[in-house]
């Protein structure tokens, strides 16, 4: 009988890891691989991190105790911390402050070319405060990983990348569950309008307003569309950059990508008219807040976060995180802000989780290894990763890998 049983669950353990390679007896000793308490704490750390910011941006957007606060200015504060981090981790890990003067000045071109992937930056984080006072957090969320439908689509029309039939049939399950997702809003907005056809007055308000509703998701859509575009267009300039100038340290390159935030949200907040309004003592008291402060300082820490989440684990984990991300949200946003959990959300939470994960699983070579662990491997014998350094902005691609998530 116990030898039945190992045969079984060898055969059981074959199933799931597809091989019984060494790569599939490592990863069987922990889930995700997070098999030190370190890769354990940075990767529930960022999944808080990305879930808390959501809570905080839509909580200060929709919850009426919530003194109003310019967005555009919280970020410009963001950019700021995030400069001064640049600075001293340059400090810390790459020379002195006279030898980042004169980098500096030896490199003008390149502070000058990071002008475009800043600006969609800038724009992409002031669409993140405008997209989750539009929708909930689940949905916001969900529909942000069409993201990685742009980006697949992308690298194939303009880079000539090859999609495997794993990531096509991935980016399906993305754009059906988005789908499910919106297809809930509009049968609910179209039961009402039936419902409400019994009663005159009722039917009156609801075809007065029924109009603006349809608006409403349109827009909505478009700004996540937008946000999209901005957040891909950002992510393969950078990158380009980044491969580029190989003899530029990238706390140098984020230097230069937070100083052009620091201008363009400054210039933002100028064109509106809001200048004064913005350094005045209730806007300042508002961004001093415990529902606002902590969006700031969030998105401020998550460079660094990210850098040594892609240290000790890799872009494969950062995108099942992303997935997790949504279930987690879900929760949330029931608990905190009595968001009820519709079996379309979580259709749709199922399929784009799926999806996510699809996309980002590794191929695996004849000789059992991922091309993670072969990158890695690589890595280690060129003489190991460097330290970590604060990533430029949450979606930059990696070198590791094109089809990061994120």
């Amino acid at each position: 009988f116990d030898s039945t049983l190992a045969h079984f669950d060898f055969f059981l353990l074959l199933f799931i890891c597809g091989a019984d390679t060494p790569a599939c007896r490592r990863r069987k000793m922990a889930l995700l691989g997070l098999d030190t308490f370190p890769k354990r704490a940075i990767f529930l750390v960022y999944m808080g991190l990305w879930c808390s910011l959501r809570m905080f941006v839509y909580g200060s957007k929709n919850v009426r105790s919530v003194p109003a606060y310019n967005s555009t200015s919280l970020l410009f504060f963001a950019s700021v911390v995030k400069l001064l981090i640049s600075v001293g981790l340059f400090l810390h890990s790459d020379g002195t402050f006279a030898e980042l003067v004169a980098q500096i000045r030896g490199n003008l071109g390149l502070l000058l070319r990071y002008f475009l992937p800043a600006l969609s930056y800038v724009i992409y984080d002031n669409l993140t405060f405008v997209n989750l006072s539009l929708f909930d957090p689940v949905t916001y969320s969900i529909l942000m990983q069409l993201r990685l439908v742009a980006t697949g689509l992308m690298w194939t029309a303009f880079f000539g990348t090859k999609l495997t039939r794993a990531q096509w049939a991935a980016l399906v399950l993305i754009s059906v569950g988005c789908a499910v997702k919106e297809a809930g809003k509009w049968s609910e907005t179209t039961a009402s309008a039936a419902s409400a056809a019994t009663d005159s007055s009722a039917a009156a308000t609801l075809s007065s307003s029924h109009p603006a509703l349809v608006w409403h998701l349109l827009f909505g859509m478009a700004m996540i569309g937008l946000q999209i575009a901005c957040g891909v267009f950002s992510s393969v300039f950078n990158e380009t950059l980044l491969k580029k100038q190989p003899g530029v340290g990238v706390n140098l390159q984020n230097l230069c990508m937070y100083t052009h935030a620091i201008l363009c949200n400054g210039a933002i907040v100028a064109a509106r008219g809001e200048l004064s309004s913005a350094l005045s003592g209730p806007n300042l008291r508002a961004i001093l807040s415990p529902m606002v402060l902590p969006i700031a300082l969030i998105m401020a820490s998550m460079g660094v976060v990210t850098g040594f989440f892609l240290k000790l684990l890799d872009s494969v984990r950062k995108s099942i995180a992303s997935a997790l991300e949504i279930f987690v949200d879900v929760v949330l946003t029931w608990i905190l802000f009595s968001i009820p959990i519709s079996f379309a959300t979580v259709v749709a939470a199922v399929l784009v989780a799926g999806g996510v994960y699809l996309y980002s699983v590794p191929k695996i070579s004849l000789s059992g290894s991922s091309e993670a662990e072969d990158t890695a491997s690589a890595s280690a014998k060129s003489g190991g990763a460097s330290s970590p350094s604060i990533v430029t902005h949450s979606y930059t691609a990696t070198k590791d890998s094109d089809n990061d998530a994120q």
